[in-house]
């Protein structure tokens, strides 16, 4: 049974998605086959079989992050060190903005001069209900979340994107400002290279909702947290006067009832007494205009002040403490649940298991200088240099070494009965499974034609249970004209919303090399063609020659 071993963070997420973005970036100077032979290295290091492609993910970005410090220096940090930072301090700062704005309004409301009392009306309307509903409000939202990425209908909230769009705007600005101190250059590099993932993008709101709401509901504790201890600090220090007064309710049989309801939550664990005030109590503390508070007893006019208390303390700060716990569950269910079957994650688990062809010299009774890591290599795996030198010297001898933990996973082919006749298609089975890891469970003949394509494809989709990837076959030098991209379009939203495409690119079949060098034109055209799609479920691989 394969193993995970690694739990997921989002600071873990975060790194991955940029520095596989680098080893896609032209920009970068990212030598494809540099890359594979790379990643290939980092299999062997880590030297566990058992491992799945979660598990094998997440220790090949523990070793990215040992080559980019390596590399880096402390010239730059990844962009997951900096938001896990950021976000610890940003959950310090609005809990705190939050504590003391609580403390100074509940100050201010309860200030009393002796002749006119708190009006416990406006004070539970805006300390205690107010904050009740906004916490069942993002309980509601909690809910409906949860179910929406359970079902992956997800998308990003509004205030999530606009917040997360000011964050960026703030980020950029700010390291625009920092450049030139110590440790702006941080900033600086994420500002350039976009660093940070897109929130608004489907593939990953899914995760970054969390870390929004458990920030608004921080806020929201420190608020009530700041209220309650203003409270007690205005009763333990002050003499104050609480009473009511309201032109609908003119009975105090309805303003007990109505108390009594709320208080319904600790009544069970306190004395009657001190859970909420009586009818007689409540009856005493009406404040009359007419009549002024010279004729009510003291004993009535303080009363309010334990279910006040207890009131902010139930409804807002153990209400708002609760969705952070559960908001922090959450978090790590979803980050648990996060797809790492998508084609890219997919992808460079296939690129690392992937055998390589290896060419070392025979020993001629010379010396040997053998390898070794520049780098200490995370505590999960070594291998010795003399380990790595007997590997180079058997993958001399077998060029086409069997592919470890041979996971394959079955796909639905689509492809041109003209172009690809079925006599030309035993090797591009056989490089479909030794490069992705694909083993093809049917094949269509489709002409990229939706309205003719699409009976046939659903009914396929439908006859089969297995929801691994649709991979359709191009030949390279076709150009992604506007409607086949359409098509492609059509085919994810209309036909597969729950599979990821593959578009595999190969030369012409029946060519002696069908092979696509990774700095073909051609293919260039094909990956910026299909990024315009913004789908991150269709992906452009190549044949890699």
């Amino acid at each position: 049974m394969l193993k995970t071993g690694m739990t997921k963070t989002l600071e873990d997420i975060i790194d991955l998605d940029f520095l596989l973005s680098l080893d896609e970036d032209s920009a970068t100077g990212a030598d494809p086959d540099h890359t594979a032979e790379r990643d290939r290295e980092i299999y062997k290091d880590i030297n566990d079989p058992d491992l799945d492609d979660t598990g094998l993910i997440l220790r090949w970005v523990a070793y990215r992050r040992l080559l980019f410090a390596h590399e880096k220096g402390n010239r730059e940090l990844l962009p997951g060190r900096i938001y896990a930072s950021l976000y610890r301090w940003s959950a310090r700062g609005v809990t705190a903005a939050g504590f003391v704005l609580g403390i100074f309004m509940a100050y201010a409301f309860l200030a009393y001069h002796g002749s006119q009392p708190v009006n416990v009306t406006v004070f539970i309307t805006f300390f205690i209900l107010f904050q009740g509903m906004l916490s069942l409000t993002a309980f509601g939202v909690m809910l409906h979340r949860m179910y929406t990425n359970r079902t992956g209908r997800s998308r990003p909230p509004a205030v999530q994107t606009f917040l997360a769009s000011i964050f960026h705007q703030r980020l950029n600005r700010l390291a625009e400002r920092a450049a030139d101190l110590p440790g702006g250059g941080h900033l600086r590099s994420l500002g350039e290279k976009g660093a940070f993932l897109n929130m608004k993008n489907k593939e990953y709101n899914g995760i970054f909702f969390w870390p929004f709401f458990c920030l608004t509901s921080l806020f929201a504790l420190g608020f009530s947290s700041g209220a309650f201890c203003g409270t007690l600090f205005r009763v333990a220090v002050t003499d104050l006067a609480f009473g009511w007064q309201s032109t609908l309710f003119t009975s105090g049989a309805q303003i007990h009832t109505f108390v009594s309801w709320l208080a319904l939550p600790w009544s069970w664990i306190m004395p009657e007494a001190l859970s909420a005030p009586s009818l007689a109590e409540i009856e005493g503390s009406r404040i009359l205009l007419k009549e002024g508070i010279a004729g009510l007893a003291t004993a009535h006019l303080v009363a309010w002040w334990p279910f006040l208390c207890m009131g902010i303390l139930v409804y807002g700060v153990l209400a708002r403490a609760g969705l952070v716990v559960a908001g922090n569950r959450a978090q790590k269910r979803a980050l648990a649940r996060f797809d790492f079957s998508r084609p890219k994650f997919r992808r460079l688990a296939a690129r690392m298991r992937s055998p390589r062809m290896e060419v070392t010299t025979r020993d001629t009774g010379g010396s040997e200088a053998f390898p070794r890591s520049p780098l200490p290599v995370p505590e999960f795996g070594t291998r010795s240099s003399d380990t790595r030198a007997r590997d180079n010297a058997e993958s001399a001898e077998s060029i086409t070494p069997a592919i470890e933990n041979n996971t394959a996973v079955a796909a639905l082919v689509l492809a041109s009965a003209r172009v690809y006749p079925e006599s030309d298609l035993p090797p591009v089975w056989e490089t479909l499974k030794t490069q992705l890891r694909i083993t093809p469970e049917d094949i269509v003949h489709v002409v990229f034609d939706i309205n003719e394509d699409g009976d046939l494809l659903r009914e396929k989709a439908g006859n089969h249970t297995a929801r691994g990837p649709v991979v359709v076959l191009q030949e390279v030098w076709q150009p992604p004209i506007r409607g086949l991209l359409l098509y492609f379009r059509e085919l994810k939203t209309q036909v597969f919303p729950d599979r990821p495409i593959w578009i595999f690119l190969t030369q012409t079949p029946g060519e002696k090399e069908m092979g696509v060098a990774a700095d073909d034109p051609n293919f260039q055209v094909w990956k910026t063609a299909v990024a315009q799609l913004k789908d991150p479920e269709i992906i452009v691989e190549r044949w890699n020659p």
